[in-house]
Formats: C-alpha cells, sequence, structure tokens
C-alpha cells in the first residue's frame, strides 16, 4: 500500500511527496524541504490548522492519500525537550530505575546528548562509557577489540548508524514534552580503534573537535571534561516521573502577572516588558485561513501584470538639485522627531519597549540593554541589529544594519530611526557558550516579574466582508456577461496557471 501527501509553503509552492504507512513524517518535512530548497529544523506540519506530531508514523496520524499539509515555520528559539535514558543493565549502576533524565534543547542531536550522558554533564550521575565501547574478537584469549556501537530506541524507531545517531530532537520529531530513549549496544566488524579515528575525523570536519577529545576508550573509562560549549544545560530540574510511551505533553509556560507596574524603569526610562511565547507556533499560523485564499484571483494577476510593467520601465536618474533637495527633506523630517519607541527583542523572544531621544546615540541602547540583562549575562558581546533603508537612492530595498556600540552615530539623525523601532539583539562570535546555549532568564528578575503576554487582536469581520466584496463584485461581472457586453477581466492564455480551463 503506497500513497502520497501535497505539502504547501507560504508561497503556495507545492511539493508532493509519497509515503508509505510506516513511513515517519520527520522523513515527509525533510522531503518536501528538499524538494522546495528550505531548511526543514525551521519548519513543521500542519494539517487543517493542527499541528502534526512529526514523530508518528502515517498509519497513526489519521492522514488520507493527497492530504494537504502546510509547512508553518517554527520559532528560532529551540525548545525545551525533557530526555529520559533507559540504560541497559550493564551501564545502570547508581541510575533509579536505570534512567537518567535531564532536559536539553531540541536542537540537540542524539550522539551529543549521549556525550553529556556520558560524561556527567548531564543527569547528575558518574560518568559512563556509552559511544567508545569495544568488546574483544574471541570469548577466550587476547583479542582485537571491535567497535560496540550505541543503539537508541525511539518509540518504535532504532537509531544505529553515525549518521542518524546525528539527527537532533527536532529533526525526529520532538519540539517539547517528554521522550523516552532505550539504549543498548551492538558489537560492528570495525576495529575499535579505526572507528574512533572515523569519529573524531568527522567531529574535527565539523568543527566540533571538542567533543571528540573527550571520546572515551575501554583502557581509559574516565571521560575527561567536556567543553564548556556542551556543559551548558537549560535547566537542571528533572521531572519526577517519565512514561514509557514517550508522551509529548506540553512544557508548561511561566506565569506571568495580567497588570504589570506602570512605574517599571531601566536607566531613568520608562519601561514595558514582554514575556516570550509560550508557545513555538507563531500567532501567524495559528489564524483560520480558507482555501480560497491561495487561488490567485484576476485582480492578482492584473496586480501583477501592473508591477512588471513598472518594473520594465526606464527610470531618470536624480539630478543634483533633485537629490540635495531630498537630502535637505529628511534632515528636516529627522530633525522634527524628538524620541523613538524602541522595541528590543532579545534572543530568548522577551521584549523591551522604551524611548529614546534626539541625545541619544548607539551607546546609549547598549547601555539601557545591558541594564536590563541579568547579572550573569550582562558582560556577555553582543551586537543590536535594526532593518534599515539601503543608503543607495537608486534602490529602495531595506538591509539588515548593525548598531555601533559609539558615540558618534545617533538613533534618530545619524540611523534614521523614526516612529516605532523593532531591534534584535544577538550574541556575537566572543560570546560565552553559557549565554548562547541559555534559553530563558536573560532579563533581570524584577523584569521578568513585570513582563506581560503579547496579544495579537484577530478581528473577525474581515473574512465576512472580504466574501461579500467578492460577491457584490461578481455580481455585475455576471449580469455584463448575459447582455452582451464586452467580456473583461478575464485572465489572458499565457498568464493562467497549469490545470485551468
Amino acid at each position: 500500500m503506497s500513497a502520497h501527501v501535497v505539502v504547501l509553503d507560504s508561497t503556495a509552492r507545492r511539493a508532493t511527496i509519497k509515503t508509505t504507512p510506516g513511513k515517519y513524517m520527520t522523513d515527509v518535512l525533510q522531503e518536501a524541504c528538499r524538494k522546495l530548497g528550505i531548511d526543514a529544523n525551521q519548519y513543521g506540519l500542519k494539517y487543517k490548522g493542527k499541528q502534526l506530531d512529526l514523530s508518528l508514523a502515517f498509519r497513526l496520524t489519521g492522514l488520507s492519500s493527497g492530504a494537504k499539509l502546510e509547512l508553518v515555520q517554527l520559532s528560532r528559539s529551540p525548545s525545551v525537550v525533557t530526555v529520559a535514558l533507559q540504560l541497559p543493565e550493564s551501564e545502570a549502576r547508581g541510575a533509579p530505575n536505570g534512567r537518567l533524565m535531564d532536559k536539553f534543547p531540541s536542537t540537540t542531536t542524539i550522539w551529543l546528548l549521549l556525550r553529556k550522558f556520558e560524561a556527567g554533564v548531564a543527569g547528575s550521575a558518574s560518568t559512563r562509557n556509552l559511544t567508545g565501547r569495544g568488546v574483544p574478537s574471541s570469548n577466550e584469549g587476547a583479542g582485537r577489540l571491535f567497535y560496540e556501537t550505541p543503539v537508541v530506541q525511539i518509540l518504535d524507531r532504532e537509531l544505529s548508524t553515525f549518521t542518524n545517531l546525528q539527527k537532533s530532537l527536532a529533526q525526529m520529531g520532538f519540539n517539547g514534552g517528554n521522550v523516552l530513549l532505550r539504549l543498548s549496544f551492538r558489537r560492528t566488524e570495525e576495529p575499535l580503534e579505526v572507528a574512533m579515528a572515523k569519529i573524531q575525523e568527522y567531529f574535527q570536519t565539523t568543527d566540533t573537535s571538542a567533543t571528540s577529545q573527550t571520546q572515551a576508550t575501554p583502557t581509559q573509562p574516565e571521560v575527561k571534561k567536556v567543553n564548556d560549549d556542551l556543559s551548558q544545560q537549560t535547566s537542571t530540574s528533572t521531572p519526577s516521573a517519565l512514561s514509557d510511551q514517550g508522551s509529548q505533553a506540553e512544557v508548561a509556560a511561566p506565569s506571568v502577572p495580567s497588570e504589570p507596574s506602570e512605574n517599571l524603569t531601566v536607566s531613568s526610562r520608562p519601561v514595558t516588558v514582554f514575556a516570550p511565547p509560550s508557545t513555538d507556533t507563531p500567532q501567524s499560523a495559528q489564524t483560520a485561513y480558507h482555501e480560497s485564499d491561495y487561488v490567485p484571483s484576476v485582480d492578482h494577476a492584473k496586480a501583477h501584470q501592473r508591477r512588471l510593467n513598472t518594473a520594465s520601465q526606464n527610470r531618470k536618474l536624480l539630478s543634483d538639485a533633485e537629490i540635495s533637495a531630498k537630502t535637505t527633506a529628511d534632515q528636516e523630517r529627522l530633525a522634527a522627531v524628538k524620541e523613538v519607541d524602541v522595541k528590543v527583542r532579545l534572543p530568548d523572544q522577551s521584549q523591551i519597549v522604551a524611548k529614546f531621544g534626539q541625545q541619544d546615540t548607539g551607546k546609549s541602547l547598549y547601555d539601557f540593554v545591558r541594564n536590563c540583562l541579568a547579572e550573569s549575562f550582562s558582560q556577555e558581546k553582543f551586537n543590536i541589529t535594526h532593518v534599515t533603508r539601503a543608503s543607495s537612492l537608486s534602490n529602495s530595498k531595506n538591509i539588515q544594519k548593525v548598531i555601533p556600540d559609539s558615540d558618534h552615530q545617533s538613533l534618530i539623525k545619524d540611523l534614521d530611526m523614526a516612529g516605532r523601532v523593532l531591534v534584535n539583539v544577538s550574541w556575537n562570535e566572543n560570546t560565552s557558550p553559557a549565554a548562547r546555549q541559555s534559553r530563558t532568564g536573560l532579563l533581570k528578575q524584577e523584569l521578568r516579574t513585570q513582563a506581560q503576554e503579547i496579544k495579537v487582536e484577530q478581528p473577525a469581520e474581515i473574512m465576512d466582508t472580504s466574501e461579500g466584496t467578492s460577491q457584490s463584485k461578481a455580481e455585475p461581472s455576471s449580469q455584463g456577461a448575459k447582455s452582451g457586453a464586452r467580456k473583461g477581466g478575464g485572465l489572458p492564455k499565457w498568464l493562467k496557471l497549469p490545470g485551468k480551463k
């Protein structure tokens, strides 16, 4: 039995993916993103507005052949997944019920997860040898050691090859909640030293040599100290129990007060603080839609034709006088701006809104952000970027520009900020691994307790209004056709979509 599903992206491009009852939805997502030329790590799948569990096989999703699935963009911040590792008897010493538990970002690979557990930086347990095991070639006498590869079972999937063990939790369909991994070992026909060399070479190639330097061997059972970027954890707390079925219960979001303090200030500036989203699903992906929204209309075709005609027309370059007049007008416009509302978005998606005036510079903005960060992050190096127009007069594209941490450029006069501006904070190359891997708790405690949830109002009458407008336009058109008038609004043959008559 075979079937297929159709995967559509936000621009109505589609990819047809063949499926079988045992094919996993993660594989469907990977194939669709490969055909559409996008990164599968940034997307999920929805069916009729409901998020699909990518860890399930096709037969368990209730989908029928020909079902239309939507690609939805996931949050850029990795979510937290609680992982329990069921150890075999040979490695179960000191582990309650033979399990190790800890929390990991959804971007963590299965291999890295095993490395953290064996090094003792996860699970709060002693060191073990899970990835560098060797067994003799015979039971009697001294024989050559062969590599014993770890085998991980997730639900009814088995990961045993090194390539499969490099898949992340998100790629396996786990973007939150709890998951149970069952670990066992399988002897290979590859000598231990050859396997260790291949693993070390792989990590050096992918610029993660810190992991390969901590490989354990049968003669050196203790694992060396893991690099800082491997040891940092999203949280040290673990749940008291975990279901054997690897249930996907969502991680509860921290509660925030509904009414923040009105006198909250940072650096003598009144601020408004917004908490990170409580769900990984973007707000736009939760909005109801209709299939007709993705069908181009005659008006869409005409607008597209007008844009093509406009783009193909020659444009006269501005004269020196026009350039000077435009520059003067821009300077006068910026001089009239007294203050600007700046919304600062941090790497954990929390946001702070404050006002800045004519005298404020890039250094003022950087100092403000440092005063908002928790003490453990305030000394870290970061960049602040915002979207601005290209400097070329003939180019109207928007570009992302890094705001310099300097007193020499004013936010309004030199950086062209006006009205409401969104800036993004990102860690730079000199940031410590601890800060890079921290996804929560970036703000000071007093700001986090006063944070409010962002509420996006969705007008309910938009769809009804648009339908009424389209019907009112359709009636005169049909009446004109009956009266024998000249047929208008029809699509030319060269612009019709495939399959349209």
